[in-house]
């Protein structure tokens, strides 16, 4: 920071910074990121075009043709109402996290930078986790009316949807369903991310000049961010498909009725075998790598900007 500003002006500053990363991000990848949901949740309708990269391009064409090119960013908007203050404070939390545990070069280790970016991922999760889930009941809706609700009447079937008993809504907590998924997903997901973020950004720093880092900050930026979202998604992808069939269980199934974690990891293995745990990888990686490129790079890029 060229002048010294105020703890609350930094924290403000930060989070701006962190917002900004994490709604240009998340637009530039919101078309495959419904893709991605429609092929995890193995919808009927997009079931032909998984397994291939010509598959992608088929059910995005599919999908234009069909419901029109804005259906690429149906739930887009809900995204952005998580996704901006999620990325706000996990940026934020991530910063102060670091000074504390890390307040000089000697105590960043690798185990340090871990609980840093665990404590990141989750600090945002049990606020924005509803409007993720309503975000993917959304996403999985195909060019079919009678799985087009409203919003309203989108949070209202969630609400009435029952777990275990039948005809005793789940309320409330219908809105957390793979919640726990989530959050054992998160912590070596996000944990992961800036582990491997921090690590190369340090090691660049001993491999490259201090000219030559400077002149291609932007470039290493990017290509540290992509290597650091493939390395956490491919360690946590089986995760995010359990988490994923059962936030859209309910819709998907055709039922009121909603999956259990056991019952949903069960159903994959029955149906799919173990490469139903991975349905999907090759469009999340696809989507990851450019959009930890351009989350990390922006945040990097915002805070310089708004000099912090």
């Amino acid at each position: 920071m060229s002048m010294k500003i105020s703890k609350t002006d930094y924290y403000l500053r930060s989070a701006l910074a962190g917002g900004i990363a994490g709604g240009v991000a998340k637009t530039a990848v919101a078309p495959l990121e419904r893709i991605k949901i429609l092929f995890q949740t193995q919808n009927r309708e997009f079931t032909r075009f998984s397994g291939s990269w010509r598959g992608v391009y088929k059910a995005l064409e599919h999908i234009v043709r069909t419901q029109g090119f804005l259906a690429l960013y149906r739930g887009n908007s809900l995204t952005l109402s998580r996704a901006v203050p999620h990325a706000a404070l996990g940026y934020t939390v991530y910063d102060s996290a670091s000074k504390i545990l890390m307040p000089t070069a000697s105590d960043q280790t690798s185990f340090r930078r871990l609980i840093a970016g665990s404590i990141a991922g989750v600090s945002a999760l049990p606020i924005t986790y509803p409007f993720e889930l309503v975000r993917v009941r959304m996403a999985v809706a195909t060019q079919h009316s009678s799985l087009q609700p409203t919003l309203l009447t989108l949070i209202r079937s969630i609400y009435k949807e029952h777990l275990h008993t039948p005809l005793v809504p789940g309320g409330l907590r219908n809105f957390y369903r793979g919640f726990v998924v989530t959050l054992a997903g998160t912590v070596p997901y996000r944990g992961g991310i800036f582990l491997v973020w921090e690590t190369l950004n340090q090691r660049s720093r001993e491999w490259f000049s201090p000219s030559s880092r400077a002149a291609n900050q932007h470039k290493l930026h990017l290509i540290i961010g992509a290597i650091a979202g493939t390395t956490a998604q491919i360690a946590t992808y089986p995760l995010e498909v359990v988490r994923r069939i059962q936030q859209a269980s309910g819709h998907a199934s055709g039922s009121q009725r909603a999956f259990g974690i056991w019952e949903t990891v069960v159903t994959i293995q029955r149906t799919s075998g173990w490469r139903g745990f991975y349905t999907g990888l090759g469009i999340g990686l696809v989507k990851q790598v450019p959009m930890h490129s351009i989350s990390l790079s922006v945040w990097q890029a915002a805070k310089k900007l708004l000099d912090i």
